[in-house]
């Protein structure tokens, strides 16, 4: 940004501030500036790195209560504010009313970061809205759940109202607010691993907590452990990070193909978790292609199947709402739509989304799903699973675009022998709630259509 000074990452209230700025005013990813951020720190304190962390993450998922409880004491509403101000009021809301840091510290040192990047004028305004929410620091109350449950859930759990009215109409009022409390805690690590004891004992043996997914055969779930732990833990035993639900997408979409040598396509591949997945399932003299719309992500999605030594995955630039160049219609023995989403499923990690997702995102969204589907269904051969999938949790992107897909010629397929029975709601669609299963959101139908395309 022009004339912007960067603040030195001294400590975790300047790198918290800086990184907030990032996704703020740039619209970083918050897990990547922060990664950067702390990477560029050096040797930090961990507990530095822990109230870092804890300061972006925390002023991300409660933006919106923060916001509720400063306006009393705003002249200005907050998204007129210039963002270096906006950011500096969170931080320092989030300090006085989650941390319960003491007021001279969460104002004099939030002021502080405003005045060191060249914002002295508005740190006078930040300094006396802290002072006066210091005085009376507290969240406003939410409406009670049984007269207003979507405002109760927008507001107890600083979640947009628009999605509190979604979940509230689609789970029913105890389940969105289990639903909305759950996306507000932070997300265990999780990864996929072929040799899933070794990983385990290494795992141990380094002192990580570390136990195996309930679910996914190759998961591995870890409690306070970060990558680069796992990592030397870890030595030669490879693993990725994958959520337990991403890793019961990809069984789902295998099937019975696991061992055989079958042709899979990949229809939105990057950044490869599903499509590498995919190949290590099948068996020798399988195809893997991972379709990617993006020249860089397809290029780093090759480069790092290289690296893992996935032969079998073959990565082609493609639209893939569009018909593929060089793929042959009815050749596919599965086909895996992993569509672009709002990733409302991912708040855990994606707190941010919170602030930038609108409710014209999900029909727009589903628009964009429901081409990708039927033309990659283009590819699979009669009676071959096509299985959609999305990360988010929305009706419009999930049962109503597979609903779309049923009124055109597909019909459920039924899900693989021994896939786990408690992630399949009524109709058999697979449905992962972090307040119900422990993972992050995501939906799936396993479709198949009897006679070819005609599309």
């Amino acid at each position: 940004m022009a004339g912007r000074t960067t603040l030195p990452a001294a400590g975790a209230r300047g790198i918290a501030f800086e990184v907030l700025r990032r996704v703020e005013e740039g619209g970083a990813y918050a897990s990547r500036a922060l990664d950067a951020a702390l990477g560029a720190a050096g040797a930090l304190d961990p507990r530095e790195a822990g109230l870092a962390t804890e300061l972006v993450y925390g002023t991300l998922r409660r933006a919106l209560a923060l916001d509720a409880a400063l306006a009393p004491h705003s002249r200005r509403p907050l998204a007129e504010l210039d963002p270096a101000a906006r950011v500096a009021l969170r931080l320092g809301a989030y300090q006085l009313l989650v941390l319960g840091t003491p007021a001279h510290a969460a104002v004099g040192e939030t002021v502080a970061l405003a005045k060191a990047v060249d914002h002295g004028r508005a740190a006078g305004y930040v300094n006396a809205v802290l002072r006066a929410l210091s005085r009376a620091p507290r969240f406003p109350d939410p409406p009670a759940l049984d007269a207003d449950p979507a405002g109760h859930v927008a507001a107890a759990e600083a979640l947009p109202r628009w999605v509190a009215e979604e979940w509230v109409a689609w789970l029913g009022a105890g389940e969105a607010l289990a639903l909305a409390r759950a996306m507000n805690a932070p997300a265990p690590l999780c990864v996929r691993t072929p040799d899933r004891e070794a990983l385990l004992g290494r795992a141990r043996a380094a002192g990580l907590t570390a136990a195996p997914a309930p679910r996914a055969p190759g998961g591995v779930v870890l409690a306070g452990a970060s990558v680069a732990e796992l990592a030397r833990a870890a030595g030669d035993v490879p693993f990725q990070v994958q959520d337990e639900a991403a890793q019961l997408v990809t069984l789902l979409a295998a099937g019975d193909l696991a061992g055989r040598p079958a042709r899979v396509l990949d229809a939105c591949a990057a950044p490869g978790g599903k499509a590498f997945h995919l190949a290590e399932l099948l068996g020798p003299g399988a195809e893997v292609v991972a379709i990617e719309l993006h020249p860089r992500k397809a290029d780093e999605l090759a480069r790092e199947a290289a690296r893992r030594g996935l032969a079998a995955v073959r990565v082609v630039c493609a639209d893939a709402a569009k018909p593929i160049p060089g793929l042959e219609p009815g050749s596919f023995d599965a086909v895996l739509v992993d569509a672009p989403c709002a990733g409302l499923g991912t708040l855990r990690r994606h707190p941010e989304l919170k602030l930038r997702r609108a409710p014209g995102d999900l029909p727009r969204m589903a628009a964009l799903q429901r081409q990708i589907a039927r033309n990659a269904a283009r590819y699979a051969r009669p009676g071959a699973p096509v299985t959609y999938s999305i990360c988010s949790l929305s009706r419009a992107e999930g049962p109503e675009v597979v609903e779309a897909l049923l009124a055109e010629g597909f019909r459920r397929a039924p899900p693989p022998a021994g896939f786990p029975a408690d992630v399949l709601d009524a109709r058999g669609d697979l449905l992962t709630l972090p307040s119900r299963h422990g993972t992050d959101g995501f939906y799936a139908a396993r479709l198949v259509r009897d006679a070819p395309s005609t599309d």
